[in-house]
């Protein structure tokens, strides 16, 4: 749950900032934030991007030796209990609402989407780049987290939302996190 909130943070200082007192000022900036429902068209969109996704994810933790799976430090997104799973959900949100609503936004508006989903992307996969350091071996995983961006931000460009994306990523890592078990 804090990485939720941690994650969150630069969006709501950005929506206090830019958001202004009027109501119509909050609004726009709540869009490109992504802060909004999304058309339900955007949702089978998500669906059919959780089959890749989830995929992608369980191949990526059997291509892992064990030992770095089991290394210190190491959860690999393991849901073993109800707690787990809402920590699992809460990082997933959390980092659709920076990853894709604050810094995707702001990117896909001043450089285009295909540039601006192609930096979201990298910056996305800077965090999951620390995990080489706990082991090496863990490398397979990056190539999954760079792809997962890249369609996680196709999904928010075209639905407007980041919702939709949070749904498939929260739902991505559930799974690989079950069968990672």
């Amino acid at each position: 749950m804090g990485e939720l909130i941690l994650f969150s943070i630069p969006s709501l200082i950005y929506f206090l900032i830019k958001g202004g007192t009027k109501r119509r000022g909050r609004e726009r900036i709540a869009g490109r934030l992504g802060i909004t429902w999304g058309a339900p068209s955007s949702y089978l969109w998500a669906l059919a991007l959780l089959v890749p996704l989830g995929a992608l994810g369980y191949l990526a933790i059997t291509l892992m030796p064990d030992t770095a799976i089991q290394a210190p430090g190491v959860t690999v997104a393991a849901v073993t209990s109800v707690a787990a799973a809402i920590t699992v959900a809460a990082r997933a949100v959390g980092e659709e609402t920076l990853f894709r609503g604050l810094i995707g936004g702001v990117l896909f508006r001043r450089l285009g989407f295909m540039r601006g989903n192609l930096l979201q992307a990298l910056v996305f996969l800077v965090p999951h780049l620390l995990l080489l350091l706990v082991d090496p071996a863990m490398w397979p995983i990056l190539p999954v987290q760079f792809l997962a961006g890249l369609l996680l931000g196709w999904l928010r460009h075209r639905s407007a939302s980041v919702l939709p994306g949070a749904v498939t990523h929260a739902a991505a890592n559930l799974g690989a996190g079950l069968l990672a078990n």
